[in-house]
């Protein structure tokens, strides 16, 4: 395995790292690594580099670098939304990927937001072939509100913790807290459903492998493991469409154990897209041992 630190785009802003296998599964296949908001191509917790490396043991060569205006690549000729500087910078990465070593095909990877620019990015351009989409878009099901009822609300409400902690802020009055800096949440927009679905339906159509991936740090939209299928009605049984839900997990895989049960499906199933992207089988993954997630190979009716 080799790592090579380069610099590409239209204005050589754009900085990353090429991981590259000794021995390579295929000739014109490589993954891409998203970042993640504002975090470099190191990933969380160095969960890009892990992948990066295990993904060179298997045979796959992948790139993951910076986007414009972070970590150590400069905010140069980017324009428009940041969905659409996205894609356009993951176009620029795979002409340098084909330029410089022949690859024409690429998987994007990404979590969070990474995701949501895998996914427009696949929109935008044909050579992206897969998708591995790590907490991306999600929309609570009628299901979901019971679930979050059941293991959410209701603990709350039968512990007597909770409810000494409640009478005895309202004995003290309003909480003072400091105005430099306010509570809130990080800012996505998920596009209407009904788009959405019609969106990952044309990427199947058009041959894309896709696999979305959720884990419990989500529990405010996704919080059951076969609500993609209630999201996407119309996309149940889908071929090159898997899912898998990993309950125990934060959002950022913080714990090594979860990290490395993440690292393996990724591996597991960007290998799959490689190695026969039109075979209905390279969907078709096996479980992991003690993984405490769920897998579903294909998405089914409940």
């Amino acid at each position: 395995m080799s790592e090579q630190a380069i610099v590409f785009g239209n204005y050589d802003n754009l900085v990353g790292i090429l991981n590259r296998p000794r021995r390579p599964a295929g000739p014109d296949f490589a993954v891409i690594l998203l970042t993640p908001g504002m975090v470099h191509n190191a990933g969380p917790f160095r969960l890009h580099v892990q992948l990066a490396r295990a993904l060179a043991e298997g045979g796959l060569a992948s790139l993951r670098f910076d986007l414009s205006g972070i970590g150590e690549s400069l905010a140069v000729g980017a324009s428009g939304s940041s969905l659409e500087r996205a894609a356009d910078e993951v176009s620029q990465a795979v002409d340098w990927l084909k330029q410089a070593h022949g690859i024409q095909r690429v998987a994007l990877c990404g979590l969070c937001s990474g995701a949501d620019d895998a996914i427009f990015s696949a929109l935008q351009d044909r050579r992206v072939v897969g998708v591995f989409a790590i907490d991306g878009c999600g929309y609570r099901t009628p299901r979901y509100y019971r679930q979050r009822l059941i293991s959410h609300y209701l603990p709350k409400l039968l512990n007597p913790k909770k409810w000494r902690s409640v009478v005895s802020r309202w004995w003290r009055g309003p909480e003072q807290r400091p105005g430099a800096l306010q509570l809130g949440t990080d800012v996505r927009e998920f596009p209407e459903r009904a788009t959405a679905e019609r969106q990952l339906g044309s990427l199947l159509d058009r041959g894309v492998q896709l696999h979305f991936h959720y884990t419990g740090g989500i529990g405010e939209y996704y919080n059951y493991a076969e609500q993609f299928s209630d999201m996407f009605p119309t996309l149940v049984n889908r071929s090159g469409l898997t899912t898998s839900f990993q309950p125990a997990s934060d959002h950022v895989a913080l714990l090594c154990e979860h990290r490395r049960e993440l690292v393996d499906l990724a591996c597991l199933t960007l290998r799959g897209m490689a190695q026969d992207l039109a075979s209905p089988e390279a969907t078709m993954l096996p479980m992991l041992p003690s993984s405490g997630w769920t897998v579903e190979p294909t998405i089914c009716a409940h």
